[in-house]
C-alpha cells in the first residue's frame, strides 16, 4: 500500500509541477509580448523617411519646387533630422540639447532659402509661419481639454 501512495503522490507532484510551468509560461510570453521593443535603425529611418516624404509632398505642392530643389531640400531635411536624433541621444543639459537643435534647425532654414527663388521664399515664410500656427492650436487644444475624473 505504500508504494501506491507514494507512486500516486510522485503522479500528483508530477502532474501540478507540469500543469504550474506550462501556466507560469503562457503568462511569461504574454508579458514578454505587451513590453514595447525599441524600434532598430531601420525602423527609424523608414519612419523619418515616411515623415518626410509626407512633408515634401505638402512644401512641393506649396511652392511649386522642381525637381533639383526637391530633392536638394529633402536631402537636407532628412541630414537634419539625423543629427537632431544624435544631439537628443547626447547626455547634455536639456537647455545645451534644445540650443543645439535651434542652430541646427536655423542652418537648415538657411539652406533651404538658398535653394529657393525671391517668390518661393516668400511662400515658404507663409507655409511655416502657418505650420507654427497650426502646432500651436494643437497644444492649445489639447491643454484646454478638461480632464475626467
Amino acid at each position: 500500500m505504500t508504494f501506491l501512495k507514494r507512486l500516486f503522490f510522485g503522479l500528483l507532484l508530477t502532474s501540478v509541477s507540469a500543469f504550474s510551468q506550462s501556466y507560469y509560461g503562457k503568462n511569461r510570453d504574454l508579458i514578454d509580448n505587451s513590453t514595447p521593443k525599441k524600434p532598430t535603425a531601420q525602423e527609424i529611418d523608414n519612419q523619418r523617411n515616411e515623415y518626410v516624404d509626407k512633408y515634401m509632398a505638402i512644401l512641393k505642392a506649396e511652392l511649386n519646387l522642381d525637381a533639383l530643389q526637391e530633392i536638394a531640400i529633402k536631402n537636407e531635411i532628412l541630414s537634419n533630422s539625423k543629427n537632431i536624433d544624435i544631439v537628443m541621444k547626447k547626455e547634455d543639459s536639456q537647455e545645451d540639447k534644445n540650443t543645439e537643435v535651434k542652430a541646427l534647425m536655423d542652418k537648415t532654414e538657411v539652406i533651404i532659402n538658398s535653394y529657393l527663388s525671391k517668390e518661393q521664399k516668400e511662400k515658404y515664410q507663409i507655409f511655416r509661419t502657418n505650420m507654427k500656427s497650426k502646432k500651436k492650436d494643437k497644444k492649445h487644444k489639447k491643454e484646454d481639454k478638461p480632464t475626467e475624473e
